[in-house]
């Protein structure tokens, strides 16, 4: 299930130890989506693929590390806020992005830095990133 996200931006809050570790695993998911550009060169598309992949690893952690909903919403604000795409999180409350970030945060493995080929949800997760 996907987060409720609200993309009202929250400063970090606590758990700072565990920010670096975070974001590393972070990247290591956009990477995997191939979504790694900066706003100004990304596509509409590009763009959307960087913020499901940014939102499913925060639902993975949600589902796999016990990370509170806030803690992942703070996550997915605060990558949004860096990026400056406060304009274009609106879409992340679409019915299309609901459903890319619960298939992709699904398909994730346990330690949310790679897929699980072996989920029932890779496949229907690629599919949707395909079709952003």
């Amino acid at each position: 299930m996907a987060i409720g996200l609200s993309v009202s931006l929250e400063g970090l809050q606590g758990h700072s130890h565990g920010w670096q570790r975070c974001w590393c695993s972070a990247w290591t998911a956009c990477a995997l989506l191939g979504v790694l550009q900066t706003p100004l060169q990304a596509s509409e598309t590009e763009t959307r693929h960087a913020m499901a992949a940014m939102a499913a690893f925060a639902e993975c952690k949600v589902l796999n590390a016990g990370y509170s909903r806030d803690r992942a919403r703070t996550i997915l604000n605060t990558w949004i806020e860096n990026k400056g795409l406060e304009k274009q999180a609106e879409w992340l409350q679409s019915p299309q992005a609901i459903r890319v970030v619960a298939l992709t945060s699904e398909a994730m493995n346990k330690s949310c830095n790679g897929f699980d080929q072996n989920s029932s949800q890779f496949i229907p997760a690629m599919e949707a990133i395909d079709q952003l």
